[in-house]
């Protein structure tokens, strides 16, 4: 009875262990379970909504939807509105935005407009702290001496760009121009009266007042070796050389090296659609290598060119900048999810192949040897900027780049295509309007 006993106790304290453990492991279990649904949770990507703002032709536009479109089949949870445009307002709208707080959460800037911006506020991320973001297939000397403002690096860049001349090879051919020809100021001008002379309809130069612009900067930073306007304020050029360039100018209006601008001024800020370039009634136009793809739709026998450089040059003026930058809003709700769709947009090749170089050279060697490979990069665009990168003058600084300066400038250029002034004059007009524009600017940063 005893033994009987015995063994009810010990199968009851067996039954009771056994309850006991599976109840713990139950718990356990449960925990465990209730962990990984935890962890599950946690690594499921969020929705976002992601806007991204870029102005450009209708080739940009194309290329970066369908890159939008791949990236948000890839990635489910983003979806990117986009919000394009021409470049005609752009900026202005940007200023307003940022100054609402109802940017986009990625944009598209230039880089001529930073110091602008940063006058006006500080809205754009640090890239540098996107962690998500590989920075180390950009060129380093190019990123510091254009994406980084106050040790920030606000922007990367979208492409390599650089001042350049385009041509049309078949008018070369009917007037006798060498396509070899290395260009200074003095055999472009005899070239520009020549071609006139031949046919009163022709002009060699597709120029309106913003390329009037970039050619006289050139001619005066090759004669003076400094900046256009100096870090100081001050001007980086006196006014005799400012005279000798606006004679310069003058002389091709006058010889019939450049289109009248009474007949031009439709097609101002898009020399491109002018129809006399489309006609092939105008040789070369003094552009950017980003613009060459856009020209080429059109003048289907295209060729570019260095823009020409003197041959005591103190420096070259030859531009070489990024296309434009693209930069993460600051108060960016989804910067993270932004940074992730920015370097997949640089770095990814898939990407690589859908934007070729609708934004200009691409910045990265992997991307432009993605583009070689498959035959989707032009020859003489590689080889145009490339030599252009190896002939760069200095970068511009920020106050050269100023837009109102720009704008006097073209004013005044305006003047003397319509003979309202004489060089002497234009010289003495944009150094007095600089001058009390350069003080307002100075005295704005004090």
């Amino acid at each position: 009875m005893n033994n009987f006993k015995k063994f009810v106790s010990l199968v009851l304290v067996v039954l009771i262990g056994m309850t006991l453990l599976v109840g713990c492991s139950s718990d356990e279990s449960s925990q465990e379970s209730s962990n990984n649904n935890t962890d599950s949770s946690s690594n499921e990507s969020k929705n976002v909504t992601l806007r991204f703002m870029w102005w450009g032709g209708d080739d940009r536009h194309k290329a970066t939807l369908d890159a939008i479109d791949l990236y948000m089949q890839k990635n489910p949870n983003v979806k990117i509105d986009a919000e394009y445009s021409g470049i005609d307002g752009y900026l202005q709208k940007l200023v307003t935005q940022l100054s609402g707080n109802t940017a986009a959460d990625i944009i598209q800037i230039d880089v001529t407009w930073i110091p602008e911006l940063a006058a006006q506020g500080d809205f754009f991320a640090d890239l540098s702290q996107q962690k998500s973001i590989d920075t180390t297939t950009f060129d380093q000397n190019f990123l510091k001496q254009y994406s980084y403002l106050n040790d920030k690096l606000i922007g990367l860049p979208t492409g390599i760009n650089a001042s350049a001349l385009l041509y049309n090879k078949d008018f070369f051919a009917k007037y006798g121009i060498d396509d070899k020809t290395v260009w200074n100021w003095d055999n472009l001008a005899e070239t520009a009266k020549q071609v006139h002379q031949k046919d009163k309809n022709a002009y060699l130069l597709n120029f309106d007042a913003t390329v009037s612009y970039y050619m006289v900067k050139a001619y005066v930073i090759q004669r003076t070796g400094n900046y256009w306007v100096n870090d100081d304020y001050s001007l980086g050029f006196d006014k005799q050389v400012l005279t000798d360039a606006f004679t310069y100018l003058d002389q091709l209006f006058k010889n019939g090296g450049i289109q009248p601008f009474s007949e031009s001024a439709p097609f101002q800020g898009k020399p491109e659609q002018n129809p006399k370039w489309l006609n092939g009634e105008l040789g070369m136009l003094w552009n950017w290598t980003s613009m060459y793809n856009v020209n080429k739709a059109n003048i289907k026998n295209l060729g570019i060119a260095m823009i020409p450089v003197a041959p005591d040059a103190k420096d070259t003026g030859i531009i070489v900048r990024p296309s434009q930058l693209l930069t993460i809003n600051k108060n960016s709700e989804n910067a993270e999810e932004a940074a992730k769709f920015i370097n997949w947009f640089f770095n990814d090749p898939e990407a690589a192949k859908i934007l070729k170089d609708v934004r200009g050279l691409p910045p990265t060697e992997t991307a432009r040897k993605i583009l070689v490979d498959n035959g989707l990069l032009d020859p003489a665009l590689n080889e145009a900027t490339t030599n252009a990168t190896k002939m760069m003058g200095k970068p511009e600084n920020g106050i050269s780049q100023n837009q109102e300066l720009e704008k006097i400038s073209t004013d005044v250029i305006q003047e003397l295509a319509y003979q309202k002034l004489t060089p002497e004059k234009a010289a003495d007009e944009l150094i007095s309007r600089f001058e009390q524009k350069l003080s307002e600017l100075k005295d704005q940063q004090k």
